[in-house]
């Protein structure tokens, strides 16, 4: 994520309702970690609205993954500077603001437009199922064990091998050696998770020494609606800067 911005000066970054929808009313039955990824895998098949939170890193929006649709945003914090940027997505095309740029005539204010499938490396979010932003799939199969601590509250330990090839991360580091460098490992990474009384996962916390990602949902089974960006409202930018970005 910070290479990649980093390669273009983009950003410094320092170091990620109601319910409805015709829910069921009935918790996943089963053990502690049955439910936990039910739970998951519930709330990553619905409209919701996310808010992920890791150090510097604050993103809130919408997504719908039977629609295809996402919006984000997402806002950093680095040498006492705060910088918003934008992310959408409808179907095969997606958009992203960069908010500050040091490369001349890029008005970062403007969307600069991706295929979806080379946007999911571009994003500050690591997209690899943009329908996905907090990576409750991938996250999910990486659950390896589950305690329950209250009503609806569980711990566990996530292994990150054991998540399937291309899934997202939502905001923890995109590789397993940035994953260590921030104090963890990927075989033992632990996390807290709520469920609520109908299933749906409703905040998941994977937590490592030096690092912690957030990630919250609400509004489950709502309408969300995405409207791709006006032409007027989108950069004319050269392949070579949108392939570096991707890349």
């Amino acid at each position: 994520m910070i290479r990649r911005w980093m390669l273009v000066a983009v950003l410094a970054l320092a170091a990620g309702c109601d319910s409805g929808g015709g829910a069921s009313s009935e918790a996943p039955a089963g053990d502690p970690l049955t439910q936990v990824r039910a739970a998951a895998a519930k709330t990553a098949g619905v409209p919701a609205h996310v808010t992920l939170s890791a150090p510097n890193v604050e993103v809130d929006g919408d997504t719908d993954p039977a629609a295809k649709v996402l919006a984000l945003t997402a806002t950093t914090k680095a040498d006492g500077e705060t910088t918003e940027s934008k992310i959408r997505v409808v179907g095969a095309d997606a958009w992203m603001t960069l908010g500050k740029t040091y490369l001349p005539n890029l008005d970062p204010t403007k969307f600069i437009p991706f295929p979806t499938s080379e946007f999911a490396t571009a994003s500050l979010v690591h997209l690899g199922d943009p329908f996905d932003p907090a990576g409750l799939k991938g996250l999910s199969a990486a659950m390896t064990s589950a305690t329950s601590t209250g009503e609806g509250a569980f711990t566990g330990k996530l292994d990150l091998a054991e998540a399937p090839a291309g899934v997202s991360r939502g905001l923890l580091p995109a590789t397993t050696e940035q994953l260590e460098g921030n104090g963890g490992t990927a075989q033992s990474v632990p996390y807290e998770a709520s469920v609520d009384a109908e299933g749906y996962l409703t905040s998941l916390t994977v937590t490592l020494p030096t690092y912690a990602s957030t990630a919250e949902f609400a509004g489950f089974g709502q309408a969300v609606k995405v409207d791709k960006p006006a032409a007027t409202e989108v950069a004319d930018v050269p392949d070579g800067i949108r392939s570096l970005l991707a890349g």
